[in-house]
């Protein structure tokens, strides 16, 4: 369709998905922007939040916890380590990894990796804000 652009969303194990797109909204390291048809090229990097995507079907929007977005003239990807569905997010499965991730760092022991329980923070967080938004 005129105004659209082919869009490719996959992550380490999955194509999340293949489609065309009027705009995406992606949470940038600098915050976020939107890519529409004719974006100037480039490759910029991802942090957790809220990914949208708009085209004739509606808007769809998707949890991410980071990766990347390349901008071509003919495609747009994003590599993303994780993406959910807002709507197939399980609440509770989601506080039940905060409360996991928060124990984590909690619990003074050693043999803790902070920055992965805090990567697993960050994503419970993403995906429990998306819910109430």
């Amino acid at each position: 369709m005129a105004g659209e652009f082919p869009l490719v969303i996959v992550t380490p194990s999955s194509m999340a998905f293949e489609g065309e797109a009027r705009s995406v909204l992606a949470p940038g390291t600098d915050g976020y922007f939107e890519v529409l048809i004719g974006h100037v090229p480039m490759l910029t990097s991802l942090r957790p939040g809220l990914l949208t995507i708009r085209n004739d079907e509606g808007r769809t929007e998707y949890t991410v916890s980071g990766g990347f977005v390349e901008v071509l003239r003919a495609q747009v990807t994003v590599l993303a380590e994780t993406i959910e569905e807002v709507g197939a997010i399980d609440v509770e499965r989601a506080k039940q990894a905060e409360e996991r991730a928060r124990q984590r760092l909690g619990s003074g022991e050693e043999d803790v990796d902070v920055d992965r329980a805090r990567a697993s923070l960050d994503r419970a967080l993403n995906r429990i804000k998306a819910t109430q938004q």
